[in-house]
């Protein structure tokens, strides 16, 4: 399989290009955004020549229905913020108000995002009392303390005033923005640098390990994690990464339970060039593992899905690592919630997982929560997967490159930045 890249200031022009070129078959293995256009890989069968770039126009992108110049003028200029609450109308003249009823003290609410970082404000000072009438007699004052049910009598519960509060940070403030906690965003935020992108770099740098998985690994590697976390497309990046330095990478499956699981990895086994065997019992899985090893192939195991809710998965997966002798790398979501993440996280490093690889990073702008659960969990970052695309799908995780990936879906923080 022979990879061609090219460029063009589109998509569609650059999918002309391919077609032109490499065919009607060429296979687009992925496309990322550029400055200045869009750069696309493509393969095609083994002996295809490039043929002569033909004249052909590329198609033209269509416009959005329904959008107008008034419509496009309003995006440019205001935020979706702006729209999401009403002036407030003035009472008529003649309106009176009812009377006052005492209303039931709601119950606390719990919020995230910048809110949450703010704080509350003080509560509004009572109105000053009216004088009471003076009497003929003195009356003496008493005072009354509330007691609890023992007798005792019951502390007051001073208020502590926001101006006694730490005030946010920038980057604790963008923080909330990116799915975290007052409380976990004032604890990331530790770097006082005036560009976000390196303050955010030097926080990741002191909270979060980083060790990448080597291209050509020597132990076997099993990934492990919840269905759907990508671990089948993660095995097929690592494999990409193994046969382009020039190893050869043999891929096991022994996730015989799901429907078309071990099906799925060998048609991309056949698509790689790489072989593919299956494993239905632990014997098995060693005797191939071993096998590979003495004829110097690098092998990477697609491990059944396994939940923290599901202590039998668990103990099997367990079972796997420790008889066979595997590395096993945990398969991140970052689009769930942070305290299921967290769970997946803890649960995972009791039976011995240290590293783990972030996936579905493109699905979600709220990234930041699974760099605290690892962080939580005292587990390494390895790897980023921010596409479904096999070839190139899969970086090396570093501060910078994560600070990076955390603010790409913020186009105003970026743009404060650039001023």
């Amino acid at each position: 399989m022979r990879v061609f890249t090219y460029f063009a200031p589109t998509l569609p022009e650059a999918i002309a290009q391919v077609r032109a070129e490499l065919g009607p078959k060429a296979v687009v293995l992925s496309w990322r955004s550029t400055r200045g256009g869009i750069e696309i890989s493509a393969s095609a069968e083994p002996g295809t020549k490039p043929r002569a770039k033909s004249a052909v126009a590329p198609e033209r992108t269509k416009p959005v229905l329904g959008t107008t110049a008034k419509q496009e003028t309003l995006a440019q200029h205001f935020k979706p913020e702006d729209f999401m609450m009403e002036a407030p109308r003035p009472a008529p003249a003649d309106f009176t108000p009812p009377p006052s009823v005492a209303k039931p003290k709601a119950a606390p609410v719990t919020s995230r995002g910048t809110a949450a970082l703010l704080g509350r404000q003080a509560a509004a000072k009572a109105p000053p009392r009216e004088p009471a009438p003076k009497t003929a007699a003195p009356v003496a004052k008493t005072t009354v303390k509330a007691s609890t049910p023992t007798g005792k009598p019951q502390a007051a519960n001073p208020v502590e005033p926001a101006a006694n509060k730490p005030a946010p940070s920038r980057l604790a403030v963008f923080l909330t923005r990116a799915g975290l906690t007052r409380d976990q965003a004032m604890a990331m935020a530790v770097s006082d640098h005036a560009q976000m992108r390196q303050a955010l770099s030097e926080s990741l740098s002191q909270k979060l390990r980083f060790e990448p998985i080597e291209a050509a690994p020597t132990r076997p590697i099993v990934l492990v994690g919840p269905p759907g976390a990508g671990k089948t497309a993660a095995v097929a990046k690592l494999a990409t990464r193994a046969l382009a330095v020039g190893y050869e990478a043999l891929l096991i499956s022994v996730d015989s339970e799901r429907c078309g699981g071990a099906e799925q990895l060998r048609a991309m086994a056949d698509r790689l060039g790489a072989p593919f065997e299956t494993a239905t019992t632990l014997q098995d899985l060693s005797r191939l593992t071993k096998l590979a090893r003495q004829a110097g192939q690098c092998v990477f195991v697609d491990a059944a899905a396994a939940s923290p809710m599901q202590p039998s998965d668990m103990r099997s997966t367990e079972r796997l690592v420790q008889e066979v002798g595997l590395e096993p790398i945990l398969c991140m979501p970052a689009d769930m919630r942070y305290e299921d993440l967290e769970d997946l996280g803890l649960a995972f490093g009791e039976i011995g997982t240290k590293r783990a690889i972030v996936t579905r990073f493109d699905l979600t702008k709220r990234r930041a929560s699974a760099v605290f659960a690892l962080h939580k969990a005292g587990m390494a970052l390895a790897q980023i997967s921010a596409t479904p695309f096999i070839t190139g799908g899969i970086a090396l995780a570093s501060a910078h490159r994560v600070a990076a990936l955390l603010l790409e879906p913020f186009d105003d923080i970026k743009a404060e930045d650039a001023a």
